[in-house]
């Protein structure tokens, strides 16, 4: 019998089921559940995009574009997650779940300072870190270090994805990048394929993606040892 894992969100009564087709969850719960609404990472349900006012960032100050800011994901990483999910891409891949945040100049920029505040919200949203996400978060080297610096200065867990896989962030030999990689916990990378969505299983769209610790980055030789 094929694995499966049930998460109900005690707060809200929600339910995430990973390793069912729909149509098998559907069939299996018609006679408990309501109408499931399918989800996966960078696709959350009824989360609007950021509407701010223009944003005066000043010269000084690193920025980053953002296409949303929400909180309480469980599919995202590991635990219950706030996320934060850039804005621009270019890699466009075919069939992804987030084509509203490709244009560059969609979301709204925001200092960096700006978004650490509204993503650890002082409210007291339960989190267990943060994930970074996009777009492509990479496409912002400057904001998204200035990002995971202050994040990790908060005592914050870092799970960061990008359409690039380990091997050409390394390649490009760039010290951002080394130093952006040093700070994330765990690394989801590769484009997203359509075709290999299937069954993708936790935190994945597809399965080619891995799921990178920080030990294996530095293994890689993506970060350079101290």
């Amino acid at each position: 019998m094929r694995e499966t894992t049930w998460i109900i969100d005690a707060q809200s009564g929600a339910l995430t089921v990973e390793g069912l087709k729909q149509s098998e969850l559907a069939q299996l719960a018609a006679d408990l559940l309501t109408p499931g609404k399918q989800v996966n990472c960078a696709r959350p349900i009824n989360i609007e995009p950021l509407r701010l006012p223009s944003v005066q960032v000043a010269n000084d100050e690193p920025s980053l574009r953002v296409f949303r800011i929400y909180h309480n994901s469980v599919v995202e990483g590991p635990g219950r997650r706030s996320v934060v999910q850039t804005a621009g891409c270019l890699l466009r891949c075919v069939g992804c779940f987030a084509i509203e945040t490709w244009p560059l100049d969609s979301g709204v920029e925001m200092e960096v300072r700006e978004v650490v505040e509204r993503v650890l919200d002082p409210t007291g949203e339960p989190r267990d870190g943060v994930t970074v996400l996009g777009g492509e978060p990479f496409l912002q080297p400057d904001g998204l270090l200035a990002l995971m610096k202050a994040l990790k200065q908060r005592g914050q867990h870092i799970t960061l994805y990008t359409g690039y896989t380990l091997e050409e962030l390394t390649l490009r030999r760039d010290a951002h990048i080394a130093e952006i990689l040093a700070g994330a916990d765990i690394l989801i990378d590769g484009p997203f394929v359509k075709e290999l969505s299937e069954n993708a299983g936790e935190w994945r769209g597809s399965t080619n993606q891995a799921i990178i610790y920080n030990s294996a980055i530095r293994i890689a030789g993506a970060v350079p040892s101290k």
